[in-house]
């Protein structure tokens, strides 16, 4: 099977059907009303069928993985991005959430600005993430000993 739809429904397709045998074991009413189990049945229901729709889709459509990868200054730009988020997730827990995001941010951005206006973008940005999270939300992210 080299046809890369082909590929990507069959993936959601299992996805799908994992998400709607999890949401059998949960209550799909309760005496409030909805039950937990209400939107994951219907949802991965209908990813099930789309799945199933854009499998005989791609059958008429072939795609091969080979057109789909990114190359030359698409493959780098993807690099980057998964450095980007590397860099994020095994940082954030040792130097906090604030400092992390502000690597992570210029790591996305430092090419597209100067140097002053990239390190300004990204710890304007980071710190309005921290503080819509943190105050706003009331969602604790990891800080580092200064509390940030």
């Amino acid at each position: 099977m080299r046809n890369a739809g082909s590929w990507a429904a069959v993936v959601l397709l299992i996805f799908s059907a994992l998400i709607l045998w999890q949401s059998l074991g949960m209550e799909n009413q309760n005496a409030l009303g909805f039950g937990p189990g209400f939107f994951p049945f219907w949802l991965s229901l209908l990813m099930i069928v789309l799945s199933i729709a854009y499998l005989f889709q791609t059958r008429k459509d072939r795609i091969s993985i080979k057109e789909m990868l990114p190359k030359n200054k698409g493959l780098r730009e993807f690099l980057l991005i998964l450095v980007a988020m590397a860099v994020f997730v095994l940082t954030a827990e040792w130097i906090g959430f604030i400092a992390a995001g502000t690597i992570s941010v210029f790591l996305l951005v430092y090419r597209a600005f100067s140097k002053g206006v990239a390190v300004g973008f990204s710890i304007g940005i980071s710190l309005l993430l921290f503080f819509i999270f943190v105050k706003a939300l009331s969602v604790p992210l990891p800080v580092n000993s200064f509390g940030w």
